[in-house]
């Protein structure tokens, strides 16, 4: 296999679930839609970051997000054991009941022993600014669209949520409504997404919602759970 762990979304849940695997020695492949938005909060930081997180080493409250984004993607760039790389994710790539890696939109297929999806806010996204509204989970960001249908395709429930994101630094606010994978889909404790094996959920796509210090505490929990699962 190409990788141990394939993790698609580099927000912050993906991101310190890579960070932390990779630390351990695990095999990682992070894929991001955008380089340029890798570990980029919406607002700035106002909680304390968990001990050994990604976050602690890279922010404190207030702390800004391109300030946060260039500190972490440095890092997660750094890392022996982790490829941090830019495509989009359009498929499941299966071998009979078992998630094996994802098609991509550009053409190669990643392949990985273990699939976790972290979508943030991803998942159908519809954002609307003023009044106009486009298929986006944040301003300029694209959404999921061929991978969320082939979720849909395989069984897959889902449930909606809305976040408002208020105006900040010259950029005017914004509202989202997104998919999330329905209650049922997704076991809290292991993190699977039972109707295939192989696959995990992480963060928003899977909570609903949720702070930076959640999804910082979700992405070291499942790293630690997957590092004694891969032995």
């Amino acid at each position: 296999m190409e990788y141990q762990v394939l993790i698609v979304g580099a927000g912050f849940a993906g991101s310190e679930a890579a960070y932390a695997l990779a630390r351990r020695g695990v095999r990682v492949g992070l894929l991001t839609q955008s380089l340029d938005t890798v570990y980029l909060p919406f607002t700035p930081l106002e909680e304390p970051a968990p001990e050994g997180s990604l976050m602690a080493e890279v922010g404190a409250a207030g702390t800004k997000g391109w300030e946060l984004h260039a500190r972490a993607k440095y890092r997660l760039e750094a890392q022996p054991h982790l490829h941090l790389f830019q495509s989009s994710a359009t498929r499941l790539l299966l071998e009979g009941p078992r998630v094996v890696g994802v098609e991509t939109w550009e053409g190669p297929k990643r392949r990985a022993e273990r699939v976790v999806l972290a979508l943030g806010s991803f998942l159908e996204p519809r954002l609307a600014i003023g009044g106009v509204v486009e298929e986006a989970g944040r301003l300029s960001e694209a959404a999921y669209p061929d991978l969320y249908h082939d979720l849909c395709a395989r069984g897959f429930a889902f449930a909606e949520q809305e976040a408002e994101v208020p105006a900040q630094g010259g950029t005017p606010g914004y509202s989202v409504r997104y998919k999330h994978f329905a209650p049922g889909e997704w076991d809290p404790q292991t993190f699977r997404l039972g109707r295939l094996e192989g696959l995990y959920g992480l963060g928003l796509c899977v909570l609903g919602q949720g702070t930076y210090a959640r999804m910082a505490s979700e992405g070291l929990r499942l790293a630690q759970d997957l590092a004694v699962e891969l032995g």
